[in-house]
């Protein structure tokens, strides 16, 4: 495809998202702040999601949506980060990074990264305990996660995240969806192949580990990871790996596969199942802040 076609595909995709979300069970006590952040690409929308009431300083998770990078806001988000905000006592930052084909890879890592350091720098402002501050994402959301911290741990003085929640991410970009394990339910092959070459704009980068952080030399600098995996996922596989690349580096992580579930259970599918999940997230969010 050249520049026009991904263009005119992209807008097409984003145009038909209008799949039906799973809700919490019930409208959580939580409220939502727009921020703006200033970045190298202009200031960068992010929903800040606070419990109903709270004035003290607490910790603090930073979120990034799904879409496969081309398409999502936070909105997708918003009700199941309000119930994090609530469930855990935490302020949840959830980010409306650039999205490609406008804004291919790197793009969207650096400038991701860029409002990370800014949460970080005004956390007295925004109630944040900077010592208590996780990262985590749905699907592509999932991947930005886990390059950040990829990219955080090589710098001469990373931020203090404590912990990474990776939510069914695809982490392997450089092999083609036709070679990964096929469901009915998956993605389709075709789409996830589009989905690659408009956020991947150069094919070398297909291996780049802020690209595909499966093939990432150096983990023993990360932070505890909590890995969600779909079984009836194309995605699952690679995600298996990582966390088992994790545990050999010596990281703490902690996974959990939904047997029979598909990729984006979380947000559409089986209420119950998302519910576990959702939680799952919750009490691990906790027991993180609470070490």
């Amino acid at each position: 495809m050249n520049r026009q076609e991904m263009l005119d595909l992209a807008k097409q995709i984003r145009s038909e998202e209008e799949r039906p979300y799973i809700l919490p069970p019930y409208p959580p006590q939580a409220v939502t702040t727009t921020l703006q952040v200033p970045t190298s690409i202009g200031d960068v929308r992010v929903l800040l999601h606070s419990p109903l009431g709270e004035t003290e300083t607490l910790p603090g998770f930073i979120s990034f949506h799904g879409g496969g990078f081309i398409t999502g806001t936070p909105e997708m988000d918003e009700p199941w980060n309000l119930f994090l905000a609530e469930t855990v006592n935490c302020h949840v930052l959830n980010i409306e990074y650039p999205l490609a084909p406008e804004h291919p890879f790197p793009i969207p890592v650096h400038v991701a990264y860029e409002v990370v350091q800014w949460i970080f720098k005004q956390s007295d402002t925004l109630h944040l305990n900077p010592s208590r501050i996780a990262i985590g994402g749905h699907s592509a959301g999932g991947n930005l996660a886990t390059t950040i911290s990829l990219w955080n741990a090589e710098q001469a003085s990373p931020l203090p995240l404590i912990a990474q929640i990776l939510d069914y991410p695809p982490l392997d970009l450089a092999t083609d969806p036709a070679d990964k394990p096929h469901f009915e339910e998956g993605i389709p092959v075709e789409l996830a192949r589009q989905f690659n070459a408009m956020y991947i704009s150069r094919a070398e980068d297909v291996y780049h580990h802020l690209a595909s952080p499966l093939y990432a030399a150096q983990l023993e600098a990360l932070p505890q990871t909590l890995v969600l995996t779909a079984e009836h996922d194309s995605l699952a596989q690679e995600a298996r790996q990582y966390a088992k690349r994790l545990q050999a580096a010596g990281i703490a992580v902690e996974h959990q596969e939904f047997a029979g579930q598909p990729h984006a259970f979380t947000h559409h599918g089986d209420a119950d199942v998302a519910l576990q999940a959702w939680q799952h997230m919750a009490h691990y969010l906790k027991t993180v802040y609470r070490s």
